[in-house]
C-alpha cells in the first residue's frame, strides 16, 4: 500500500510538472496586460522625460522645442520634423502673417493599451503648446488632431487681444475675430 501511494505522488508531480513545462494555447492576456509587460521592457529606454498614469494604461513621452523662422524659412530648429509639423499645420490656416518670429512648443506621445490582438499599443501625438512670438505679438495655438482650431493673439503695440477661431467649409478656411470689446470678423480663405 505505501508502494502504490508512493508511485501515485511520483505520478503526481510528474503530471504536474508536464502541465506547467506544456504551452498553454487556451491562455490570452488582456490588451492591459500586454501593454503593462510592453511598458515595462520599454520604459527603461525612454530618454528625456515622460510620465506614467496611475494605472499603468498611459504613458505620455514629453518633447519641448523651438525654431526660428526668417523671412518665410526655419533657419534653426532643435527637432526638425516636428517644426515641419508645426509648419505645416500652420501653413494649412494661413498664419502666421509676420515673416520672422521664434515658435516655442510641446508634443506629447501618448500610448495606450489597443484591442488589436497583434498590436501591443496605439499611440496619438498632440501639441498642447504652440506659442509664437513676434516683434511686437505672441500668438497661442490650440490644435486638435493635426488641425489649428484657435489662436490667442496679444499684441502688445496696439495693447490688443484677438481671439481666432478657424474653421473649414470643405476646402476653405473661415477665420473669426473675435476682439476684447466682442466685434466678430469673418475672412475666408
Amino acid at each position: 500500500m505505501k508502494k502504490i501511494s508512493i508511485m501515485c505522488l511520483i505520478f503526481l508531480i510528474a503530471l504536474s510538472i508536464y502541465a506547467v513545462s506544456r504551452y498553454q494555447n487556451g491562455i490570452r492576456i488582456s490588451p492591459e496586460q500586454k501593454f503593462k509587460l510592453w511598458l515595462n521592457d520599454t520604459v527603461k529606454h525612454i530618454k528625456g522625460k515622460y510620465t506614467i498614469s496611475f494605472d499603468s494604461t498611459l504613458l505620455t513621452v514629453t518633447d519641448s522645442f523651438s525654431y526660428i523662422v526668417k523671412d518665410g524659412k526655419t533657419t534653426y530648429s532643435s527637432n526638425m520634423n516636428n517644426s515641419e509639423a508645426i509648419q505645416k499645420m500652420l501653413k494649412n490656416v494661413h498664419e502666421p502673417s509676420c515673416l520672422n518670429y521664434r515658435v516655442i512648443a510641446v508634443r506629447y506621445d501618448e500610448f495606450t493599451p489597443t484591442e488589436i490582438d497583434f498590436l501591443k499599443y496605439e499611440t496619438y501625438a498632440e501639441f498642447p503648446l504652440i506659442k509664437v512670438i513676434a516683434k511686437d505679438m505672441i500668438i497661442n495655438y490650440n490644435e486638435n488632431r493635426a488641425n489649428i482650431n484657435s489662436a490667442y493673439i496679444i499684441n502688445s503695440q496696439l495693447k490688443d487681444t484677438t481671439l481666432v477661431e478657424f474653421s473649414y467649409e470643405g476646402n476653405k478656411v473661415i477665420k473669426r475675430h473675435y476682439k476684447n470689446n466682442r466685434t466678430k470678423n469673418r475672412i475666408t480663405y
